[in-house]
Protein backbone atom coordinates (compact mmCIF):
# COMPACT_ATOMS: atom_id res chain seq x y z
CA UNK A 1 0.00 0.00 0.00
CA UNK A 2 2.84 2.24 0.75
CA UNK A 3 4.29 2.37 -2.91
CA UNK A 4 0.82 3.28 -4.14
CA UNK A 5 0.41 6.00 -2.21
CA UNK A 6 3.93 6.86 -2.94
CA UNK A 7 3.24 6.88 -6.43
CA UNK A 8 -0.35 8.36 -6.14
CA UNK A 9 1.12 11.58 -4.44
CA UNK A 10 3.76 11.73 -6.85
CA UNK A 11 1.05 11.74 -9.54
CA UNK A 12 -1.39 14.53 -8.06
CA UNK A 13 2.09 16.81 -7.04
CA UNK A 14 2.69 16.46 -10.69
CA UNK A 15 -0.83 17.59 -12.05
CA UNK A 16 -1.07 20.75 -9.62
CA UNK A 17 2.24 21.47 -10.77
CA UNK A 18 1.31 21.25 -14.48
CA UNK A 19 -1.99 23.36 -13.52
CA UNK A 20 -0.09 25.76 -11.76
CA UNK A 21 2.59 26.08 -14.63
CA UNK A 22 -0.06 26.62 -17.12
CA UNK A 23 -2.29 28.73 -15.42
CA UNK A 24 0.38 30.96 -14.67
CA UNK A 25 1.53 30.96 -18.35
CA UNK A 26 -1.02 31.84 -20.35
CA UNK A 27 -3.84 33.82 -17.72
CA UNK A 28 -1.31 35.97 -15.74
CA UNK A 29 0.62 37.26 -18.64
CA UNK A 30 -2.23 37.33 -21.11
CA UNK A 31 0.92 37.22 -23.93
CA UNK A 32 2.10 34.97 -26.95
CA UNK A 33 5.53 34.07 -26.02
CA UNK A 34 7.55 32.53 -29.33
CA UNK A 35 10.38 29.78 -28.03
CA UNK A 36 13.75 30.58 -28.11
CA UNK A 37 17.52 28.49 -27.16
CA UNK A 38 19.02 29.11 -23.61
CA UNK A 39 20.89 32.86 -24.01
CA UNK A 40 24.23 33.43 -22.80
CA UNK A 41 25.66 36.75 -22.63
CA UNK A 42 29.30 37.17 -21.27
CA UNK A 43 30.35 41.15 -21.61
CA UNK A 44 28.77 44.15 -23.31
CA UNK A 45 29.47 42.96 -26.69
CA UNK A 46 27.13 39.70 -26.61
CA UNK A 47 24.15 42.06 -26.44
CA UNK A 48 23.20 41.02 -29.96
CA UNK A 49 20.10 39.55 -32.20
CA UNK A 50 21.40 36.51 -32.30
CA UNK A 51 21.27 36.29 -28.50
CA UNK A 52 17.57 37.41 -28.83
CA UNK A 53 18.30 41.11 -28.09
CA UNK A 54 15.19 43.01 -29.44
CA UNK A 55 16.16 46.36 -29.33
CA UNK A 56 18.30 49.11 -27.49
CA UNK A 57 22.19 50.62 -27.03
CA UNK A 58 22.97 50.23 -23.74
CA UNK A 59 22.13 53.38 -22.83
CA UNK A 60 20.52 54.36 -19.62
CA UNK A 61 17.67 56.10 -21.73
CA UNK A 62 17.46 53.18 -24.47
CA UNK A 63 18.77 49.97 -22.63
CA UNK A 64 19.44 46.81 -24.06
CA UNK A 65 16.09 44.61 -24.31
CA UNK A 66 15.28 41.02 -24.18
CA UNK A 67 11.42 40.33 -24.31
CA UNK A 68 9.05 38.22 -25.79
CA UNK A 69 10.79 34.45 -25.30
CA UNK A 70 9.27 31.39 -24.32
CA UNK A 71 12.66 29.21 -22.27
CA UNK A 72 12.97 26.19 -20.90
CA UNK A 73 16.38 24.51 -20.09
CA UNK A 74 15.93 21.52 -18.10
CA UNK A 75 19.49 21.07 -16.45
CA UNK A 76 20.92 23.96 -17.21
CA UNK A 77 20.60 28.38 -17.35
CA UNK A 78 17.56 29.68 -19.22
CA UNK A 79 19.08 33.24 -19.62
CA UNK A 80 22.98 33.81 -18.56
CA UNK A 81 24.10 37.47 -18.22
CA UNK A 82 27.75 37.65 -17.23
CA UNK A 83 30.35 40.73 -16.52
CA UNK A 84 28.36 43.08 -18.00
CA UNK A 85 27.98 47.17 -17.55
CA UNK A 86 25.92 48.06 -20.56
CA UNK A 87 21.83 48.82 -19.49
CA UNK A 88 19.81 45.95 -20.03
CA UNK A 89 16.43 44.89 -19.45
CA UNK A 90 14.70 41.30 -19.32
CA UNK A 91 11.01 41.85 -19.67
CA UNK A 92 7.76 39.76 -20.51
CA UNK A 93 9.54 36.40 -20.59
CA UNK A 94 8.11 33.18 -19.97
CA UNK A 95 10.85 30.56 -18.13
CA UNK A 96 10.04 27.27 -16.96
CA UNK A 97 11.05 23.97 -16.40
CA UNK A 98 15.01 24.85 -16.09
CA UNK A 99 17.83 24.41 -13.28
CA UNK A 100 18.35 27.85 -13.10
CA UNK A 101 16.03 30.04 -14.92
CA UNK A 102 17.65 33.82 -14.66
CA UNK A 103 20.91 33.77 -13.72
CA UNK A 104 23.17 37.82 -13.59
CA UNK A 105 26.76 37.19 -12.31
CA UNK A 106 28.87 40.19 -12.16
CA UNK A 107 26.63 42.64 -13.67
CA UNK A 108 25.62 46.34 -13.18
CA UNK A 109 23.03 48.13 -14.34
CA UNK A 110 20.09 45.27 -15.09
CA UNK A 111 16.33 44.80 -14.75
CA UNK A 112 13.75 42.45 -15.01
CA UNK A 113 10.21 43.01 -15.06
CA UNK A 114 6.94 41.89 -16.39
CA UNK A 115 8.19 37.77 -16.83
CA UNK A 116 7.10 34.78 -14.98
CA UNK A 117 9.54 31.94 -13.40
CA UNK A 118 7.82 29.23 -12.98
CA UNK A 119 8.73 25.38 -11.70
CA UNK A 120 12.50 26.13 -12.14
CA UNK A 121 15.05 24.65 -9.62
CA UNK A 122 16.06 28.22 -8.84
CA UNK A 123 14.03 31.23 -10.29
CA UNK A 124 16.36 33.95 -10.23
CA UNK A 125 20.57 33.98 -9.26
CA UNK A 126 22.02 37.52 -8.42
CA UNK A 127 25.59 37.42 -8.00
CA UNK A 128 28.05 39.64 -7.30
CA UNK A 129 26.19 42.35 -9.47
CA UNK A 130 24.94 45.76 -9.01
CA UNK A 131 22.29 48.20 -9.66
CA UNK A 132 20.17 45.76 -10.23
CA UNK A 133 16.03 46.38 -10.32
CA UNK A 134 13.95 43.30 -9.80
CA UNK A 135 9.63 43.74 -10.14
CA UNK A 136 6.60 43.44 -11.02
CA UNK A 137 7.61 39.67 -12.29
CA UNK A 138 5.86 36.13 -11.38
CA UNK A 139 7.31 33.65 -9.04
CA UNK A 140 5.56 30.53 -9.17
CA UNK A 141 6.67 27.31 -7.49
CA UNK A 142 10.25 27.54 -8.43
CA UNK A 143 12.33 25.46 -5.17
CA UNK A 144 14.61 28.51 -4.65
CA UNK A 145 12.47 31.14 -5.62
CA UNK A 146 15.18 34.11 -5.59
CA UNK A 147 18.55 34.50 -4.23
CA UNK A 148 20.56 37.54 -4.25
CA UNK A 149 24.84 37.24 -3.26
CA UNK A 150 27.08 39.76 -2.61
CA UNK A 151 24.96 42.49 -4.35
CA UNK A 152 24.88 45.63 -3.82
CA UNK A 153 22.27 48.67 -4.27
CA UNK A 154 19.98 45.64 -5.97
CA UNK A 155 16.02 46.56 -5.24
CA UNK A 156 13.53 43.68 -5.68
CA UNK A 157 10.78 46.23 -6.00
CA UNK A 158 10.08 49.14 -7.34
CA UNK A 159 8.70 51.70 -4.54
CA UNK A 160 5.58 51.76 -3.18
CA UNK A 161 3.20 52.92 -6.32
CA UNK A 162 4.20 49.98 -8.41
CA UNK A 163 5.06 47.27 -6.29
CA UNK A 164 7.21 44.26 -5.91
CA UNK A 165 6.78 40.80 -7.41
CA UNK A 166 4.18 38.04 -6.56
CA UNK A 167 5.52 35.56 -4.34
CA UNK A 168 4.02 32.14 -4.64
CA UNK A 169 5.03 31.08 -1.49
CA UNK A 170 4.28 34.38 0.21
CA UNK A 171 2.62 33.67 3.81
CA UNK A 172 1.61 37.59 4.31
CA UNK A 173 -1.67 39.47 4.94
CA UNK A 174 -2.93 42.39 3.34
CA UNK A 175 -4.90 44.59 5.73
CA UNK A 176 -3.27 47.72 5.33
CA UNK A 177 -1.76 50.23 2.99
CA UNK A 178 0.84 52.82 2.60
CA UNK A 179 4.56 53.22 2.45
CA UNK A 180 6.80 50.58 4.60
CA UNK A 181 5.70 50.07 7.24
CA UNK A 182 2.27 50.05 5.92
CA UNK A 183 0.24 51.49 8.83
CA UNK A 184 -3.65 52.85 6.96
CA UNK A 185 -5.24 50.05 8.39
CA UNK A 186 -7.91 49.20 7.77
CA UNK A 187 -7.27 49.69 4.03
CA UNK A 188 -6.21 46.29 1.70
CA UNK A 189 -4.04 47.64 -1.59
CA UNK A 190 -2.84 44.58 -3.03
CA UNK A 191 0.91 44.76 -1.60
CA UNK A 192 0.99 42.73 1.22
CA UNK A 193 1.97 44.28 4.92
CA UNK A 194 5.01 42.78 5.48
CA UNK A 195 8.57 42.18 3.18
CA UNK A 196 9.07 38.92 1.77
CA UNK A 197 13.07 37.68 2.15
CA UNK A 198 15.47 37.03 -0.57
CA UNK A 199 17.77 34.31 0.08
CA UNK A 200 21.43 34.56 0.02
CA UNK A 201 24.32 36.69 2.35
CA UNK A 202 22.64 40.56 0.38
CA UNK A 203 20.10 40.95 2.96
CA UNK A 204 17.64 41.92 0.01
CA UNK A 205 13.96 41.95 0.96
CA UNK A 206 10.72 42.43 -1.34
CA UNK A 207 9.24 45.48 0.92
CA UNK A 208 5.86 45.49 -1.51
CA UNK A 209 5.26 41.84 -2.70
CA UNK A 210 1.83 41.51 -4.87
CA UNK A 211 -0.84 39.46 -3.25
CA UNK A 212 -1.66 38.44 -6.79
CA UNK A 213 0.17 37.22 -9.62
CA UNK A 214 1.22 40.84 -11.82
CA UNK A 215 -0.56 41.29 -15.45
CA UNK A 216 1.46 43.06 -17.38
CA UNK A 217 0.71 46.89 -18.33
CA UNK A 218 -0.56 46.57 -22.57
CA UNK A 219 -2.03 50.38 -22.62
CA UNK A 220 0.25 53.19 -23.53
CA UNK A 221 0.36 56.72 -22.69
CA UNK A 222 -2.80 58.96 -23.79
CA UNK A 223 -2.73 62.35 -25.14
CA UNK A 224 -5.04 64.81 -24.39
CA UNK A 225 -7.65 65.93 -26.81
CA UNK A 226 -5.72 69.54 -26.90
CA UNK A 227 -2.49 68.07 -27.35
CA UNK A 228 0.22 70.89 -28.74
CA UNK A 229 3.69 70.71 -30.21
CA UNK A 230 5.37 74.15 -30.38
CA UNK A 231 8.03 76.15 -31.81
CA UNK A 232 10.08 78.83 -29.96
CA UNK A 233 13.24 80.60 -29.93
CA UNK A 234 13.78 79.91 -34.20
CA UNK A 235 17.43 80.33 -35.75
CA UNK A 236 18.76 79.90 -38.84
CA UNK A 237 20.44 76.88 -36.95
CA UNK A 238 17.90 75.65 -34.36
CA UNK A 239 14.92 75.60 -32.41
CA UNK A 240 13.04 74.61 -29.27
CA UNK A 241 10.25 72.46 -29.22
CA UNK A 242 8.05 72.32 -26.55
CA UNK A 243 4.80 70.03 -25.97
CA UNK A 244 1.82 69.33 -23.98
CA UNK A 245 1.80 66.28 -20.90
CA UNK A 246 0.57 63.39 -22.33
CA UNK A 247 -1.21 60.62 -18.98
CA UNK A 248 -0.61 57.09 -18.45
CA UNK A 249 -2.01 54.70 -15.24
CA UNK A 250 1.11 53.90 -14.36
CA UNK A 251 2.98 57.33 -15.45
CA UNK A 252 4.73 58.84 -18.22
CA UNK A 253 8.20 57.74 -18.07
CA UNK A 254 9.64 58.97 -21.50
CA UNK A 255 9.21 61.15 -24.60
CA UNK A 256 10.78 60.35 -27.85
CA UNK A 257 11.22 63.23 -30.53
CA UNK A 258 11.33 62.40 -33.81
CA UNK A 259 12.09 64.70 -36.86
CA UNK A 260 10.48 62.94 -39.40
CA UNK A 261 10.64 58.77 -38.97
CA UNK A 262 13.85 59.73 -36.96
CA UNK A 263 14.01 59.49 -33.30
CA UNK A 264 16.34 62.69 -32.27
CA UNK A 265 15.82 62.45 -28.66
CA UNK A 266 15.07 60.58 -25.54
CA UNK A 267 13.43 63.26 -22.78
CA UNK A 268 12.90 62.30 -19.33
CA UNK A 269 9.13 62.87 -18.28
CA UNK A 270 9.84 65.38 -16.20
CA UNK A 271 10.86 67.53 -19.01
CA UNK A 272 8.46 68.80 -21.56
CA UNK A 273 10.94 70.71 -24.14
CA UNK A 274 14.00 69.66 -26.18
CA UNK A 275 16.18 72.19 -27.92
CA UNK A 276 17.03 71.07 -31.57
CA UNK A 277 20.53 71.92 -33.42
CA UNK A 278 22.29 71.43 -36.32
CA UNK A 279 19.33 72.55 -38.12
CA UNK A 280 19.71 74.58 -42.09
CA UNK A 281 18.78 78.21 -42.51
CA UNK A 282 15.36 78.72 -44.28
CA UNK A 283 14.01 74.51 -44.22
CA UNK A 284 11.17 72.95 -43.39
CA UNK A 285 11.49 70.10 -41.12
CA UNK A 286 8.38 68.40 -39.87
CA UNK A 287 8.33 66.85 -35.62
CA UNK A 288 6.51 64.50 -33.68
CA UNK A 289 6.66 63.58 -29.87
CA UNK A 290 5.77 60.17 -28.87
CA UNK A 291 5.54 59.28 -25.04
CA UNK A 292 6.02 55.68 -23.22
CA UNK A 293 5.75 54.40 -19.89
CA UNK A 294 7.68 51.93 -17.74
CA UNK A 295 6.24 48.72 -19.58
CA UNK A 296 7.77 50.30 -22.68
CA UNK A 297 3.88 50.90 -24.18
CA UNK A 298 4.34 53.90 -26.87
CA UNK A 299 1.61 56.50 -27.73
CA UNK A 300 1.34 56.86 -31.81
CA UNK A 301 -1.07 59.83 -31.77
CA UNK A 302 1.58 61.98 -30.37
CA UNK A 303 1.26 65.83 -31.87
CA UNK A 304 3.26 66.63 -34.81
CA UNK A 305 4.36 70.35 -35.93
CA UNK A 306 6.18 71.81 -39.11
CA UNK A 307 8.68 74.23 -38.54
CA UNK A 308 10.64 76.49 -40.67
CA UNK A 309 13.87 77.75 -39.47
CA UNK A 310 14.88 81.52 -40.08
CA UNK A 311 17.16 83.29 -42.64
CA UNK A 312 20.82 83.96 -42.13
CA UNK A 313 20.51 87.83 -41.45
CA UNK A 314 23.69 90.36 -40.25
CA UNK A 315 24.45 89.22 -36.97
CA UNK A 316 23.93 92.46 -35.49
CA UNK A 317 20.31 93.02 -36.64
CA UNK A 318 19.62 89.77 -35.51
CA UNK A 319 16.60 89.43 -32.58
CA UNK A 320 18.29 85.61 -31.56
CA UNK A 321 21.46 87.33 -31.23
CA UNK A 322 20.28 90.38 -28.94
CA UNK A 323 18.09 87.78 -27.25
CA UNK A 324 21.45 85.56 -26.35
CA UNK A 325 23.39 88.85 -25.82
CA UNK A 326 21.41 90.63 -24.08
CA UNK A 327 24.17 92.15 -21.81
CA UNK A 328 26.17 93.70 -24.58
CA UNK A 329 23.23 96.37 -24.65
CA UNK A 330 24.42 97.58 -21.39
CA UNK A 331 27.56 98.61 -23.12
CA UNK A 332 25.90 102.01 -25.11
CA UNK A 333 24.06 102.54 -22.23
CA UNK A 334 26.80 102.98 -20.24
CA UNK A 335 28.68 104.86 -23.10
CA UNK A 336 25.15 107.63 -22.86
CA UNK A 337 25.23 107.77 -19.27
CA UNK A 338 28.71 108.24 -19.41
CA UNK A 339 28.99 111.53 -22.04
CA UNK A 340 25.83 112.42 -20.07
CA UNK A 341 27.38 112.65 -16.77
CA UNK A 342 30.36 114.63 -18.46
CA UNK A 343 27.98 117.12 -20.32
CA UNK A 344 26.49 118.06 -16.98
CA UNK A 345 29.45 118.68 -15.45
CA UNK A 346 30.94 120.87 -18.16
CA UNK A 347 27.78 122.76 -17.89
CA UNK A 348 27.81 123.12 -14.29
CA UNK A 349 31.41 124.31 -14.29
CA UNK A 350 30.59 126.55 -17.08
CA UNK A 351 28.28 128.55 -14.36
CA UNK A 352 30.50 128.63 -12.08
CA UNK A 353 33.05 130.35 -13.67
CA UNK A 354 34.21 133.73 -11.20
CA UNK A 355 32.51 137.20 -12.63
CA UNK A 356 35.04 140.18 -13.96
CA UNK A 357 36.10 142.36 -10.66
CA UNK A 358 34.30 145.77 -10.64
CA UNK A 359 35.79 148.95 -8.78
CA UNK A 360 33.02 150.18 -5.77
CA UNK A 361 33.29 154.35 -6.32
CA UNK A 362 33.17 154.93 -10.00
CA UNK A 363 32.14 151.46 -11.15
CA UNK A 364 35.51 150.98 -13.77
CA UNK A 365 36.31 147.36 -14.40
CA UNK A 366 39.53 146.36 -13.22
Amino acid sequence: MKPRVLLISLILFAIISLSTFLRYSTTVTGQTFQLHPPIVIVGNGDFTRANGVSGGDGSFLNPFIIRGWNISAPGGVAINITGTTDYFVVEEVLISSSQYGIVLDKTANGQVSNSTLSNNQNGILILSSNETLVYNNNFVANTDQAKDTQGIYNSWDNGYKDGGNYWSDYSGVDHCSGYVPQTICPAPDGIGDTYYTISGDSGAVDDYPLMKPFLPDTTPPVWPQNKQLMDSMVTPNSLTLQWTNATDDTGVTLYRVYEGSSIIANVTANRNSYNVTGLQPSTSYTFKVEAGDHSNNWSTDGPTLTARTSAVSFWLLSTDFWIRNWYLALVPLAAIVALTFVALRQRRRSKTRISPIVDAPNGRRG
